[in-house]
Formats: C-alpha cells, sequence, structure tokens
C-alpha cells in the first residue's frame, strides 16, 4: 500500500481530471453500478464529529474515516483529520492510503467547480468566497486553475484569511457585500446564522459548502425558498443539510446527478443555489484519479 501525505494527495488530484471523474462517478451511480451506503456520523465532544464513509465500485473500494472538530482553529489545530483507505474490489489488497483532509478539501471544490459548469451562467467576472478555512481555500485554488480571468473577493469571519495574498484574491467588508454584482458567491463555513446579508445572491448562482449539520445555517431561508435548489447528495442532504432544513425544504432536491445527465428545469432567471454536504461518492472519484496518477 502507497501512502500519500496531503502535498501528495492534492499533487495527485489535477482539477479537470478530478470533475471529469467526478461526472463520470454521477453515471456510474445513476446506472446502479455503484453501492454507496449513507455514511454514519457520531457526535463528538465540543461539537466535533465522526464520520466514515465506504464506497465500492467495480474495480476499487475505498473507506474513509474523518474527525471534525470546528473549535480546533482556536487551539492552533487542525478543524479536520483522515485518511481514506483504497482497495481493489476484486482481491481487497489496498491500493492506497490518502490524505483525508486533502482529498476532501479538493474533491469539495470539484464538485462544486462541476455544479458550476452546468449552473452557471454565463463567464464568470465577479465571485465572492465567505470563508477563511480549508474549504475556502480549495475553492479559491480551483477558481484560479480553472477560471484565471475571474475576480475573486474573500471574506472572512474576523480578518482576511491569510492565503488571500497568496492566491491574488481580493479581501471584501462584510458591508461590502450587497455593493456588488456576483456572479458567483460561495460559503465555506460553519456558521449557525446566515453569512449573506438580506437580498445578497439574489439572481445569481449561490453555493453552500460548509454547513454539513442540520444544526448549522450558512444561507439564508428566504433565499432558498425562492430559488431552484440542487444538491450534491439528496439522502444525505434530507439529514444534514441545516440550510435546507431551516428554510423549511424538507423533500429530495434536484441532484448533482440530475445536472451531469442533462435532466434539469429551464431556466427561469431564478437564483440556483448548489447545496453541498459530502458523500463517499466523491471520494470514490478522487481515489480513482489519485491510484491512475501514482
Amino acid at each position: 500500500m502507497q501512502p500519500l501525505d496531503a502535498a501528495a494527495t492534492a499533487a495527485a488530484l489535477p482539477w479537470q481530471a478530478l470533475l471529469d471523474e467526478i461526472a463520470a462517478v454521477c453515471r456510474e451511480h445513476r446506472a446502479g453500478r455503484l453501492h454507496c451506503p449513507p455514511r454514519i456520523v457520531l457526535p463528538l465532544s465540543e461539537d466535533g464529529s465522526l464520520l466514515l464513509m465506504p464506497c465500492l465500485s467495480e474495480s476499487i473500494g475505498i473507506t474513509k474515516l474523518v474527525t471534525v472538530h470546528p473549535h480546533n482553529a482556536a487551539r492552533g489545530l487542525p478543524t479536520i483529520a483522515g485518511e481514506v483507505v483504497v482497495l481493489d474490489s476484486a482481491t481487497g489488497q489496498r491500493l492506497a492510503l490518502l490524505d483525508g483532509p486533502a482529498l476532501t478539501a479538493r474533491r469539495t471544490a470539484a464538485v462544486s467547480l462541476l455544479a458550476l459548469r452546468h449552473l452557471g451562467r454565463g463567464p464568470l467576472r465577479r465571485v465572492l468566497i465567505v470563508g477563511g478555512g480549508v474549504q475556502a481555500r480549495a475553492h479559491a485554488e480551483g477558481l484560479r486553475a480553472l477560471h484565471p480571468l475571474a475576480d475573486v473577493y474573500v471574506q472572512g469571519h474576523q480578518e482576511v484569511p491569510a492565503f488571500a495574498a497568496e492566491l491574488g484574491l481580493r479581501p471584501l467588508a462584510a458591508e461590502a457585500q450587497a455593493t456588488q454584482d456576483w456572479d458567483l458567491i460561495i460559503c465555506a463555513t460553519t456558521s449557525r446564522v446566515p453569512v449573506l446579508r438580506p437580498g445578497v445572491g439574489e439572481g445569481t448562482l449561490v453555493i453552500g459548502v460548509g454547513a454539513f449539520r442540520h444544526d448549522m445555517v450558512e444561507l439564508p431561508p428566504e433565499l432558498l425558498r425562492s430559488a431552484q435548489v440542487y444538491v450534491d447528495d439528496p439522502p444525505g442532504a434530507q439529514v444534514e443539510a441545516g440550510d435546507l432544513l431551516a428554510a423549511g425544504l424538507f423533500e429530495p432536491q434536484a441532484a448533482l446527478e440530475d445536472l451531469v445527465l442533462g435532466l434539469r428545469p429551464d431556466d427561469d432567471g431564478r437564483t440556483r443555489v448548489f447545496k453541498s454536504v459530502g458523500c463517499a461518492r466523491w471520494d470514490l472519484a478522487a481515489a480513482r484519479v489519485a491510484v491512475r496518477a501514482s
């Protein structure tokens, strides 16, 4: 078994290949060729979570073990820790051990960028990222790689994220959200209250990736109630997407798979929201790319 550290895992996951593999996994899952049970989520102390996520395809299988501790930033510790074990489906032989946080960050941003490919309206000019952590950085890196001409602004919780200058992002004060005409807004926080001001995001594409539990809310309920809503994983979103639950959207929403297969409602000009809670299928896609690269 070949272990890859964080840097090697990220290097083994080029953006375009990752988007293409996630799309392929969407098609395989819709055709019934993947086995991906709901992930197990167990509560830990101090708002922590333990996640166990298996998935099996005809060629390889994966299991991801991840812990999430939102308060670790104040301790100077990573918020996410974990590993992804990759095995051969036919023999059970271990093929690789991948860094869980690096893979999670990269594949989550790739899922968002795949949704953007299908839901975006025209070329990206102005993008706002709300958040200052690992996911905010990964999304900024993906945008820089695939949409280098876009002006990307970033808004941290209390201060400008440290990666802003490194990646050439433009800092934005909270009160300036409503003064800009955004083509895309990405929210990547663990907030329990909406991080967008009233009216911000209306008529554009908003992607929410941070609120991954039923008690977390980063997107305003009024924005969601008037939007076309899509999710990465309908079963997971029904129990984990606090944004949707707070807005009273308890029924299954249109999925990323629908977008990949060309199945979606006509564009009526409304706000489009893509809510991502994550699932093991995206980890499987990333593992296949990484194994091929190594």
